[in-house]
């Protein structure tokens, strides 16, 4: 049974580079798989500034997620209506190791899923690299499917991203 956690989230500007940059260098296995290095404090900017082509920062929501005492513990990085019109894109839910496993993935996803909803979607998308096996058998679960697969490089690593949808 999931444990009912005390959270809350805050929407992250270029001000709040520090607070990503604290989950950033916790995630650091994240980075190492995806890039081949370590966490960066521009990997954090890059996560509250970059904007998919045809998007406007109106479009793409970051926050950190906080616990009780106000330590971040997670980020999540969505942006509605792409690539289309009804579909959000889950950029990024990222928890601490410590976090990770423990069901609080599944309660955020279902929150992401609900607003998605209310704000007019009729898919989320998210893209899984290859190597993230925990990452792919997790979004699975949740009833994501595999729609293609993309090759991308992300620092000096060569990936095969899974793009993975879901009806909702």
């Amino acid at each position: 049974m999931e444990k009912k956690r005390n959270y809350h989230v805050k929407f992250l500007t270029e001000n709040d580079v520090a607070l990503a940059e604290a989950v950033c260098a916790k995630c650091e296995d994240y980075f190492l798989m995806e890039q081949g290095s370590g966490a960066t404090r521009e990997n954090a900017h890059t996560i509250i500034t970059e904007i998919p082509e045809g998007k406007t920062k109106h479009d793409k929501f970051v926050m950190a997620v906080l616990d009780e005492a106000d330590k971040p513990i997670g980020l999540i990085d969505v942006v509605a209506d792409f690539p289309r019109k009804g579909q959000w894109i889950i950029g990024l839910l990222m928890l601490i190791p410590e976090e990770r496993e423990s069901g609080f993935g599944k309660v955020l996803y279902k929150v992401i899923k609900d607003w998605a909803t209310d704000g007019g979607a009729d898919s989320l998308r998210i893209g899984v690299l290859d190597e993230n096996a925990e990452a792919i058998g997790f979004w699975s679960h949740l009833g994501f499917e595999k729609e293609e697969e993309k090759q991308r490089t992300y620092g000096n690593k060569e990936h095969v991203v899974h793009v993975m949808t879901q009806k909702i």
